[in-house]
């Protein structure tokens, strides 16, 4: 019985740890800067707080840090518009000796949006044994709180809507999928260009 029981924990775990997720819109639209500079120097920490449907906060594991970790780090190294930046992360990273220094906080927080597409689809993932996955809507935030000094400068918020897909048949298909983002990739994208039309920090010939 016991091992019975470590064989659907184990289960369950695969199955909530795979998922794919996707925007529901492209909106905003990408907006790129007219780049002749780049913007150095410049210290991010992600912060993720994921909400389930009743409101609690979901415990991070590792793996999920790390995740972001690679998401963000790709996501701002492909921009023209910045050099040389370091990237936290909140849960995982020592942030004390940030205090201070030039920084922009990435605030991303994400809540289930009950309706009718989650409970049904939550209903058969129940009496399928995990074959017909969940699909869920999520709102999700993403704040950038930019900082000169220790001090609030500037914040953008942007706000859309995400759907996620998890079940066990996507062990199978999730190696055959691009990356994935709880944000839509615009988003970011364009919050760097935002910071660098704003001219919020010091920059430097390309």
């Amino acid at each position: 019985m016991k091992k019975l029981n470590i064989l659907f924990f184990i289960l369950i775990t695969l199955v909530l740890s795979h998922c794919i997720t996707y925007p529901k819109n492209d909106f905003p639209i990408y907006n790129p800067a007219k780049i002749d500079k780049k913007i150095s120097g410049i210290n991010f920490v992600v912060s993720y707080k994921p909400y389930d449907a009743f409101g609690n906060l979901y415990k991070i594991n590792q793996n999920v840090h790390l995740a972001n970790r690679q998401a963000f780090t790709q996501i701002i190294s492909n921009c023209n518009c910045m050099k040389d930046f370091n990237l936290y992360i909140e849960g995982l990273d020592d942030l004390s000796e940030l205090k201070g220094k030039n920084l922009v906080r990435i605030e991303i927080t994400t809540k289930p949006i009950i309706n009718a597409k989650f409970i049904t689809s939550t209903f058969l993932f129940a009496i399928t044994a995990f074959l017909f996955p969940t699909i869920d809507d999520i709102y999700a935030k993403t704040e950038f709180i930019a900082y000169s000094q220790g001090k609030e400068i500037k914040r953008y918020t942007y706000e859309n809507e995400i759907v996620e897909i998890r079940g066990l048949l996507i062990l199978f298909v999730r190696p055959f999928t691009e990356n994935n983002y709880i944000t839509n990739l615009n988003v970011p994208d364009n919050f760097l260009n935002d910071i660098y039309r704003d001219k919020l920090y010091p920059m430097e010939l390309k």
